[in-house]
């Protein structure tokens, strides 16, 4: 991990609709000299934080989307996404390469506020108190990323030891993720108390949120945590989920990335993105231009992710008739979610309805300039909602007691209720699961819940990784024809848990950023034991 410093040359603004305007450049060093000393250089300051994370909502999307069994694509084959998708993942991939640079880069960022403005006597202390709970939520964030994706990571707390940690142990990490969120849902205040300029910014419900997500993603995962540990980590899962307290469901389930309601009731934390930035580099969500690259056409474009099984003829021509979407057919025809979720009709006008061949993602897709869509790509990235919230609260329930209970019922209906439009509180024979679900029956349950209401929302390789289910589901998407034969996904190897450390890191330091087992070999000396040992 290069180490590197920031500090802003021109501040612009105080607020975060404006952080991608913010001017920083590397300056190989910060003092106490030369660190801001106003109010609003330290809000400056603690906003440069997020812009790392504006330019990886596309990268974010080809690791975790486009890596599992939801998503297949049409991209330049030889391109760093399209080896993603084909099971192809190498050290010196693009992508890969993109998201660990903006992660510590964000907590380069957020180190320097924690260390410099945290013990400064000049900035309000309120406001201090503030940005330095911001840090921390940014700084969990972008561990928590981390951790899941390639395991043992560089733990820095401390620019000044960037360039001297190895590897640190998974415990620690998700042990530092949880400290630093509980420092900021101490210090932050609820997002209602943001001025409407800053709504966006890290808040009390989202750090709270993130706990709970944190506690049961930990208490999956942690193979050495025996059965009290686990316990008390899914415990902790549910008590925070029943924390976030302010939070609605939307009635419309598209409300959620609708441009006229950014930030709405439901969004516990979103990446902001403006419109007309079209590069990503820049701060737009060039999630929204994969989704609909090509517009109202039935072509199938580069850059389009496709998750149609489909079959070609004896001269190699796709034979459109054929195509099926075994996700698309699993919906509910009265569930929102189907509509919301893909994309195969839309009408242009009262007398003109186009339908698609090829099943679109329609979440990021704003049909209030639907010619510019692609282009403009302004559509917040939602990073978790309360309707996650409440799925993880059903799910840790059940990983606790080892079956579901009355609350557990209660938490995925109120969600499936939403779905299909009915009273939140009150039973619905059309909405809620059948009762009587053991814990293997209620799991399956959420797990497919999940899929209908967070896809395309850069979870589903992590959920799948947390499971344990990751190389049996790919293969059997294939061999159930979900998705075509020729995709690359039936080639999943069981070391593709984690990412592979990316090359220009190694290149720095061999021995300190040790190659995760399997991308170099199976050399258990370099690497540890197998960590996909018993896995499936």
């Amino acid at each position: 991990m290069k180490k590197s410093v920031f500090i802003l040359s021109i501040i612009l603004s105080a607020t975060l609709l404006s952080c991608s305007d913010l001017e920083v450049i590397p300056v190989g060093q910060i003092s106490d000299s030369n660190f801001p000393k106003t109010d609003e250089d330290a809000i400056a300051v603690t906003t440069a934080i997020y812009q790392p994370n504006v330019g990886i909502s596309t990268s974010l999307g080809y690791a975790i989307d486009l890596t599992s069994e939801l998503e297949t694509n049409a991209e330049n084959p030889n391109s760093g996404g399209a080896l993603l998708g084909k099971m192809q993942w190498e050290p010196n991939n693009s992508y890969v390469g993109s998201v660990w640079n903006a992660l510590y880069n964000i907590i380069t960022r957020a180190n320097d506020v924690v260390d410099k403005i945290g013990p400064s006597e000049i900035i309000t202390p309120a406001l201090r108190t503030r940005l330095v709970g911001e840090a921390r939520f940014l700084r969990a964030y972008a561990y928590f990323y981390l951790v899941q994706l390639w395991g043992e990571v560089p733990l820095v707390l401390h620019n000044i030891d960037g360039d001297k940690i190895p590897r640190t142990a998974v415990n620690e990490v998700y042990a530092q993720i949880v400290s630093d969120l509980k420092d900021a849902a101490d210090a932050l205040p609820a997002y209602t108390e943001y001025a409407a300029a800053d709504r966006g910014r890290a808040s009390k419900g989202a750090a709270i949120g993130y706990l709970s997500k944190v506690y049961l993603v930990w208490g999956q995962i942690d193979g050495s945590a025996d059965a009290t540990a686990r316990r008390e980590r899914f415990s902790e899962s549910v008590r925070y989920a029943d924390l976030v307290t302010g939070y609605s469901l939307e009635e419309e389930f598209l409300a959620n990335w609708d441009n006229n309601n950014r930030n709405g009731k439901e969004v516990l934390f979103s990446v902001q993105h403006l419109q007309g930035q079209a590069a990503a580099t820049s701060g737009g969500n060039h999630l929204v231009h994969c989704s609909f690259y090509g517009g109202l056409s039935n072509a199938l474009f580069p850059h389009v992710y496709s998750t149609n099984y489909y079959e070609k003829d004896a001269e190699g021509k796709v034979i459109t008739s054929t195509i099926v979407n075994k996700w698309y057919n699993d919906f509910d025809d009265r569930d929102q979610r189907k509509r919301g979720t893909y994309l195969k009709e839309y009408r242009v006008s009262e007398d003109s309805l186009f339908v698609y061949d090829y099943v679109r993602y329609r979440k990021y897709i704003d049909t209030t300039h639907l010619t510019t869509t692609a282009t403009t790509i302004d559509v917040n990235r939602t990073v978790i909602r309360y309707a996650e919230v409440l799925l993880l609260k059903a799910e840790a329930i059940n990983e606790r007691d080892g079956a579901p209970n009355a609350e557990a019922y209660e938490a995925i209906n109120q969600v499936r209720r939403r779905a299909f439009r009915q009273p939140l509180n009150g039973a619905s024979a059309i909405a809620d699961l059948p009762a009587g679900l053991d814990y293997a029956g209620f799991k399956a349950k959420i797990q497919q819940e999940r899929v209908f209401e967070l896809t395309y929302e850069q979870n589903r390789w992590t959920d799948l990784v947390r499971w344990r289910i990751f190389v049996k589901t790919l293969k059997e998407a294939v061999n159930n024809k979900w998705i075509a034969d020729d995709t690359g996904k039936q080639d999943v190897k069981l070391f593709y848990y984690r990412f592979p450390i990316p090359k220009a890191e190694r290149d720095i330091d061999p021995e300190r950023f040790w190659q995760n087992y399997g991308y170099d070999g199976y050399d258990v000396s370099k690497t540890g034991a197998n960590p996909y040992g018993g896995f499936e």
